[in-house]
């Protein structure tokens, strides 16, 4: 391998040049050709000074700045997860984007002058072109495990900032809302870099993947000037095969005149025995002598033939000079692959550090996760004691209810006492009728007030109704947020484990991908070794022939010029010969369609090879931008999640304010409350003052006339009011006042009634929060279990992956074994046609391992089917993953859309529930102003039918 094949990085190679350096390049690839031989002379004059050693040093040391650039975005896209990114100094110093683009303008420059460099290079320079190239699919492989783990990354961010917005929800708003913010752009800061990150990814594909074209483009022609080397060979061979015929003409001819000797002679023994006459015996010899000259004519021609046969040996050695130097470059080109094992090697050895690497990164993440559920642990004890808070809540209002219902009781006893003292009056009314007329109205006017006091009591009672129900629906609106946070909380966790399960799915297919690339590149070499290796000893066998033909034909010219002497010894070398070169041309024949089919082969395994890596790379860019699409879709649903907490703290935030006011209701009835006992005290003390009003008794007598027909209006008036409290639908008034006394009595004990089936429904609600509350408690039992689940099929899946890399481990040895049996055999092979003579019994021990290497090849390919059949599997269930995921996210984005409906709605009910709250106020302020006059007026009266009793008695 040349220093520059060696070194160039695979990185600098794929980059493509800068519009400032070849503006034309971009307009197409068809530009003149003076253009293209002035921009190469200028480069030479820049670069055609420089070495390939100083060429190699440069691009390591290049290497070397992108690895630690490469490595300090590692590092910042790591620590980026979990703290704040500082900026560094603003002064002189540049920040790490700019030497990125620094350093990638210089990388262009010198991958433009690479591409010059190589495009000038020999043809015997491709090969280490193709192993750069093998070189660049690895770098991009890595570069997409490293766009896997900035992914991974920025989703750990995603969590980590949804756990931050977890745990400042109950800290202050303005902190909170800073902290976010600066989350935020933290986030967005990664994912424009990892935007970024995609972008010069995808730039060094397509620089790739043109690259790629290219070296399939020289590997074609090469190809093509092999096959017109090919049909020289066989032209040559076709002419050496005219030789040969013609030479085997010669022959029959020589044999045909031996024949005739041997006929003339045996001729000539049967003359001289019969005794032929000397005329006939001159004739044969002239006869012999005009042959033995047009023998001697085809010989000149046969030696004209030999000069044309000298320059086809010229040819043959040329060919064997070109052959030599084509194994020598076979040699390197071994010394490149031995380097390349080496390389492949080191690589394996780094995949297996950053292997651990990632299970330590993975154990901190399920350190981390455990973090996390302990603190959605903390949180669901916050729930539970924001729970207890509202439970407390309920038992502060029951106590309320219990003093309202206390209240009810008294003013029940209160109402009983009043309806006795107007029993009493109405008695006195009944014996003396027109001197108690004003005690009557007075009573009236009680009665009256204790209705109306009576009715507002049933509407406070109603309102508390009211505010219990609403009490006890927004516990169950509080129930429905946990359990949609539950399972929103589930869901994150299900996608996070299957994002992790398709990471290391598509880890494991790449990785599968990557060995078979190799061992069908390790088979491809090694057929072509193996068909250079027979073209070796086919040319060998047929430089032996040509030589043995060459010394027999020498031979034989001897044998010609001797005629009769050697004419028999001729003959038997020349049917040796003939045999011989049956032989060989029978072998010669086999082994060459042997080695086309052998060709047609190779050529066949190569595009099938092309084709299944093109699928790859079609199925990995596919499974990227699916990728892309899926963290786009989880970026919306994390932002989706972030808007409907803040709704919800708002929501909260309103709770609160509802909460202060409610209380500050409580406190205002409260100190109305107290203001009515330092009003029936200041009553109490006033009692004593109104026995001063006997005197005004001759004044009551007087306004009795005009007293009584209000007295009977108050009544009626509260007749009517009752009876439009029980919904009475007979309005007739009775005429006798005993039927008319019965029947307000009677109703009035139905208002009791209704009082005991509020109380019933008052302890109903109770048994059903008691039973809500024991189902949410069950609910979070649930919970508890689905998490300790969760735990134990984390643990199953570590199990199952070190299963898998102990199987890797001994495909791996297999493998290892394989290949140095393959090179047993070679070396076998090697040394079996070295040696000249080999027995039968070695021919047969390498046939048998030749079937049995082709046994365990065919095995290969049942195991690489079984595994094709896998992936193909795995391809499945990997889509039937993704449709599962997409109605999972289509059913998480219409409950996020319903969760959002629903804080607008409870966000609008809260504002309208505040309004009537407010006016409940109001009005409640009112009530208790008119219930003070009513008492007042009742206290009035039932003061003066005391007096006007005691008069009387």
């Amino acid at each position: 391998m040349t220093p520059l094949s060696k070194e160039a990085p695979a990185a600098l190679l794929s980059l493509s040049p800068p519009p400032s350096v070849v503006p034309e390049r971009r307009q197409g690839r068809g530009r003149k050709d003076d253009d293209s031989e002035s921009e190469g002379e200028a480069l030479d004059a820049k670069y055609g000074g420089h070495s390939e050693d100083d060429l190699s040093a440069s691009f390591t040391a290049h290497r070397e700045r992108l690895d630690k650039s490469l490595t300090k975005s590692k590092r910042t896209g790591a620590g980026a997860g979990r703290h704040s990114v500082a900026t560094g100094n603003a002064g002189n110093q540049m920040t790490l984007r700019e030497q990125e683009q620094k350093e990638n303008f210089n990388l262009q420059l010198e991958n433009h002058f690479l591409k010059e460099r190589l495009a000038s290079m020999a043809p015997d320079h491709i090969e280490s072109a193709l192993k750069e190239n093998v070189k660049l699919k690895i770098e991009i492989l890595n570069l997409g495990k490293e766009l896997k783990k900035s992914k991974k990354l920025l989703v750990q961010q995603d969590r980590d900032l949804a756990a931050a917005a977890r745990e400042r929800d109950g800290h202050k708003v303005k902190a909170r809302d800073a902290e976010s913010r600066e989350l935020e752009a933290m986030w967005r800061e990664e994912k424009e870099r990892r935007i970024a990150a995609e972008d010069e990814l995808d730039k060094l594909k397509d620089d790739q993947f043109d690259r790629a074209q290219e070296l399939e483009d020289r590997v074609r022609n090469l190809e093509e000037e092999l096959e017109r080397a090919k049909d020289d060979l066989d032209t040559a061979r076709a002419g050496l095969d005219d030789q040969n015929e013609e030479i085997a003409r010669l022959r029959d001819e020589a044999d045909r005149a031996v024949d005739e000797l041997e006929k003339l002679q045996s001729e000539r023994d049967l003359g001289e025995s019969v005794g032929l006459g000397k005329g006939r015996e001159a004739r044969l010899v002239s006869k012999l002598e005009e042959e033995v000259e047009t023998l001697k004519v085809e010989l000149e021609d046969a030696r004209a033939a030999t000069a044309d046969i000298e320059e086809l040996e010229e040819q043959i050695n040329q060919l064997r000079d070109k052959y030599a130097a084509s194994q020598i470059d076979l040699e390197r080109r071994d010394e490149e692959i031995l380097d390349l094992n080496n390389e492949m090697d080191l690589r394996v050895r780094e995949h297996e550090r950053e292997i651990n690497q990632v299970e330590a990164e993975w154990r901190d993440e399920v350190l981390e996760t455990r973090g996390q559920v302990d603190e959605l642990k903390d949180v669901m004890q916050e729930r539970e004691a924001e729970i207890e808070d509202l439970r407390k809540g309920l038992l502060e209002r029951e106590d309320e209810l219990a003093g309202a219902r206390e209240q009810i009781m008294v003013l029940e006893a209160a109402q009983g006492e009043t309806h006795d003292r107007l029993e009493e009056t109405l008695r006195g009314i009944q014996i003396d009728n027109e001197e108690k007329e004003a005690d009557l109205l007075e009573a009236n006017r009680e009665v009256e007030s204790l209705g109306q006091r009576v009715y507002e009591l049933e509407e406070l009672v109603d309102e508390l109704r009211a505010r219990e129900g609403e009490l006890a629906a927004e516990l169950q609106r509080m129930d429905d947020e946990k359990e949609n946070y539950d399972e929103l909380v589930t869901a994150l966790k299900e996608a996070r484990r299957k994002i992790q399960d398709e990471r290391d799915d598509y880890a494991s297919r790449l990785a599968r991908a990557e060995e078979a690339f190799h061992s069908e590149r390790e088979a491809w070499e090694k057929s072509r070794q193996r068909e250079a290796e027979h073209h070796e000893r086919v040319l060998a066998t047929k430089d032996q022939v040509t030589e043995r033909l060459t010394t027999e034909l020498e031979a034989a010219r001897d044998r010609v010029a001797m005629r009769d002497r050697d004419l028999v010894s001729v003959q038997n070398a020349l049917r040796s010969l003939e045999a011989e070169r049956r032989k060989l041309g029978d072998e010669l024949s086999s082994d060459q369609r042997s080695l086309e089919l052998e060709i047609e082969r190779l050529r066949r395994d190569l595009a099938r090879a092309e084709d299944d890596l093109d699928r790859a790379r079609e199925e990995a860019r596919e499974r990227e931008s699916s990728l892309a699409k899926r963290d786009m879709q989880l970026a919306e649903l994390m932002d989706k999640h972030r808007s409907v907490e803040r709704q919800l703290t708002d929501e909260r935030q309103g709770r609160l304010q509802l909460s202060d006011k409610l209380d500050a209701v409580t406190k205002t009835a409260r100190q109305h409350e107290r203001e009515a006992e330092t009003l029936r005290s200041r009553i109490e003390d006033i009692e004593p003052l109104l026995t001063e009003s006997r005197n005004s008794r001759a004044l009551l007598q007087r306004q009795n006339d005009q007293q009584r027909q209000e007295r009977t209006d108050l009544l009626l008036r509260v007749f009517k009011d009752v009876n439009r409290f029980l919904a009475v639908e007979d309005s007739t008034t009775p005429a006798n006042f005993t039927l008319f006394k019965d029947t307000l009595l009677s109703r009035l004990r139905s208002i009791s009634g209704v009082r005991t089936d509020f109380d019933k429904r008052i302890r109903e609600t109770e048994a059903r929060m008691e039973s809500k509350m024991a189902s949410l408690k069950r609910q979070l039992e649930g919970k508890w279990r689905a998490l300790d689940g969760f735990e134990a099929s984390v643990k199953k899946l570590e199990l199952a992956r070190a299963q898998w890399r102990a199987r890797l481990a001994s495909k791996d040895g297999e493998l290892e074994s394989a290949r140095g049996q393959i090179s047993d055999l070679k070396r076998q092979l090697s040394s079996a046609s070295s040696s000249r003579s080999p027995s039968d019994e070695t021919i047969k021990l390498l046939t048998d391992r030749a079937s049995m290497a082709e046994k365990r090849a065919t095995q290969a390919a049942q195991s690489l089917e079984s595994l094709e059949r896998k992936f193909e599997e795995l391809q499945k269930r990997t889509g039937s993953a993704d449709t599962k995921w997409e109605a999972r996210v289509k059913e998480y984005e219409n409950r996020l859309r319903i969760a959002g409906e629903k804080v607008k709605a409870e966000k609008q009910g809260g504002k309208e529930r505040a309004q009537q709250l407010e006016t409940q106020v109001k009005e409640l302020e009112r009530q208790l102003e008119l219930t003070r006059r009513h008492n007042r007026r009742a206290e009035g009266v039932v003061a003066n039918a005391a007096h006007l009793l005691k008069d009387d008695e």
